[in-house]
């Protein structure tokens, strides 16, 4: 038996713990410390004692290489110091460690590759920047922003191609290659970055400059692209500091028509370079990872003409919180030689959570009482937002019914009504789950057999779309997960529940959190949840239990 920790160090710090090539456990740290984004995994490693007494292989993804010759420390001393501390049976000579800090997108395509159950893939990454990228072994030249790999068992990843950002006024022609494109042009990712700041917001919040793009109008006197690159007289940045846009974005309907070129543009040139690459490759199973490809509005458009021979994959946990599965995969392939296909069928890798003293917890005026599905729904069906709380987190950044808030879909206010609990901004669309088998009556699915994870953006059918009035967004579109029953039992019976009393085979899920929060982990924190919202229920099916 072999046992891989793999461990991501940079923002959306991440555990993942492999036993012979399976994932037992994977959290971002985050979920644990509370802080969003965390770039410090030291929470998360904290729980690996609870599934393992030793380790054979510690890999370590990041962005940059580990300087292991370093006079004053060895950025690896922190890690592997943490870890002999948690476990007297943690022996230092015992476990292998391994610096993958310069094959940032390489991990992502793991993280794709392994997951999608293809035995060979090409695999295209796109993020806002990853690993340093060094034209001889000692001169830097950029960062990585896009990168195409051919994949294949048991852990050859060939580069076919590489765009790499740099901020050297370099000569770009004498130092690119054949493979390797060079130049200051920003990658779209980064322009999604870029946009968020300047509007105020974390650079991470990509996701709701997307969700801002549907209420605006493309503004022809900003072109995002020119002479098919990121136009570089739009977007200024300085490499390492501050990035802004040159643009002065105030009233929202601006900003809106700003991100709603960002938004076309960018996803039409990424369509169109996904098609070149199957194109060009003749490859018909593609595997898609790194954090653009989070934007479901764009994922869903990739569908509109995809050839019905090619076979596409996007990982769910694209942003760098997977380069940590990624990292302990390759290891475990490398080192092993084995080819067993093992594609993703869950996300739910988090901790089990913990009800005990539960009843110790509780403050006054909170009380338990015993519920079926039925009193579940009749309370949502009289206008109350539940809180669902069961089993291990899910992987990612999408609630998928182990830590939801559940609402009624046919409410035409239920968008403000739930904005209002969890304090976040008025024009981010909502999504849904749907029975999987009631799926493609309701929704355009575009070729997709489902869509467990929430990854695209779907139409709603013209019928019905005064049906689902609370998470169909402005531009007619719900972010769906569709589930089968032996996903989610709980969730399946509720949504069940929900259909025979309304015909709507369909619940409103959000995420269990208030803004700027991470996903709820624990009970505690599901708790603290619910006494700093207007959150009435929170309901733990595994008890049968409803706090209120």
């Amino acid at each position: 038996m072999m046992i891989n920790v793999g461990i991501s160090r940079h923002h959306n710090s991440s555990v993942a713990l492999l036993k012979d090539g399976n994932i037992i456990f994977y959290i971002e740290n985050e979920r644990l410390s509370r802080i969003k984004y965390d770039p410090f995994p030291f929470s998360a490693l904290f729980k690996i004692k609870d599934f393992t007494d030793y380790i054979d292989n510690l890999c370590i993804a990041g962005l940059c290489r580990v300087e292991e010759n370093s006079e004053t420390w060895n950025p690896f001393d922190i890690y592997t110091n943490f870890i002999l501390h948690l476990n007297k049976s943690f022996k230092h000579h015992d476990f292998v460690q391994h610096d993958l800090g310069l094959d940032h997108h390489k991990m992502h395509a793991s993280c794709a590759f392994y997951n999608s159950g293809f035995k060979d893939a090409i695999c295209i990454v796109s993020d806002g920047m990853g690993s340093e990228y060094y034209f001889d072994d000692n001169n830097f030249c950029g960062r990585e922003i896009t990168s195409v790999f051919s994949c294949e068992y048991p852990a050859k990843f060939e580069e076919i191609e590489k765009h790499v950002y740099s901020p050297l006024q370099l000569q770009w022609d004498q130092v690119s290659t054949e493979k390797i494109k060079i130049d200051d042009n920003v990658g779209p990712a980064q322009a999604f970055e870029i946009t968020s700041e300047t509007f105020n917001l974390h650079p991470l919040d990509a996701g709701k400059i997307m969700g801002m793009s549907t209420y605006g109008k493309e503004d022809i006197s900003f072109p995002i692209y020119k002479d098919n690159e990121i136009n570089k007289e739009l977007f200024l940045h300085v490499y390492g500091g501050p990035s802004r846009l040159s643009l002065n974005c105030n009233e929202f309907q601006d900003k809106a028509n700003f991100a709603s070129s960002l938004q076309k543009e960018t996803q039409e040139n990424m369509k169109k370079y996904i098609y070149d690459i199957i194109d060009k490759t003749k490859c018909n199973n593609i595997c898609l990872s790194g954090g653009f490809f989070l934007n479901c509005v764009a994922n869903y458009e990739y569908l509109n003409g995809l050839p019905e021979d090619v076979n596409l994959y996007i990982e769910p946990n694209s942003s760098d919180a997977g380069t940590s599965i990624g990292a302990a995969k390759y290891i475990w392939y490398s080192n092993s030689g084995d080819t067993t296909i093992r594609k993703q069928n869950t996300l739910y890798y988090g901790p089990e959570p913990d009800y005990t003293d539960i009843l110790d917890k509780l403050i006054k005026n909170e009380t338990i009482i015993e519920v079926n599905y039925e009193n579940v729904i009749s309370l949502i069906l009289e206008g109350n937002p539940v809180a669902l709380y069961q089993g291990r987190s899910e992987a990612g950044p999408r609630a998928l019914g182990n830590r939801s808030i559940l609402y009624d879909p046919r409410d035409k206010d239920g968008k403000d009504i739930v904005n209002t609990i969890k304090k976040r901004e008025w024009y981010r669309p909502f999504a849904g789950t749907v029975l999987h088998e009631e799926a493609n009556k309701w929704f355009d699915m575009r070729g997709l057999e489902e869509s467990p994870y929430m990854l695209y953006a779907v139409k709603v059918k013209g019928e019905k779309l005064d049906k689902i009035p609370a998470i169909t967004h402005v531009d007619e579109t719900c972010r769906i997960q569709t589930l089968k029953e032996d996903q989610n039992l709980h969730f399946y019976n509720l949504i069940k529940c929900f259909y025979y009393k309304t015909g709507i085979p369909i619940l409103f899920n959000t995420s269990f959190n208030l803004s700027r929060d991470p996903l709820v982990e624990t009970i505690d924190d599901a708790l603290y949840t619910l006494r700093n919202s207007n959150l009435n229920y929170l309901y733990l099916p595994e008890k049968k239990w409803m706090i209120t």
